[in-house]
């Protein structure tokens, strides 16, 4: 009857210490589901964020465009307009309508209008 016992005893430890492992694994896998979880959206956060700054670039691309434009066609007198609207034509033409490169369009005309001093869309 001792025997008995003291292999219940036995098995009833060894269960209760799996059920502790048990528990324990749980634990982990939920702490990892978590982690998981942070992570892809990390990773979500760090796509947004690099499409964003190659947007910014782009725009920053546009400006400098303007800029350049602008400095090829001031002349002694000033601003020669015509000049100025043909390399902004141009420069639209030679930019692409889809892709990353295509977030310079908006900036061209804007900036373009606000050197020719005509009022911008809204």
């Amino acid at each position: 009857m001792r025997d008995a016992s003291a292999q219940e005893l036995l098995l009833l430890s060894a269960l209760q210490e799996c059920r502790i492992q048990l528990d324990a694994a749980r634990k982990d896998e939920a702490t990892r589901a978590a982690v998981r979880a942070e992570l892809e959206a990390a990773l979500r956060r760090e796509a947004a964020l690099s499409a964003a700054i190659v947007e910014e670039r782009e725009r920053t691309e546009a400006v400098r465009l303007v800029l350049q434009a602008l400095v090829m066609s001031v002349r002694w007198f000033g601003l020669r307009r015509r000049l100025f609207r043909a390399r902004i034509a141009r420069l639209g033409r030679e930019t692409p309508d889809s892709g990353p490169q295509s977030a310079r369009h908006p900036v061209l005309l804007a900036e373009a209008r606000r050197v020719l001093g005509a009022p911008a869309e809204r």
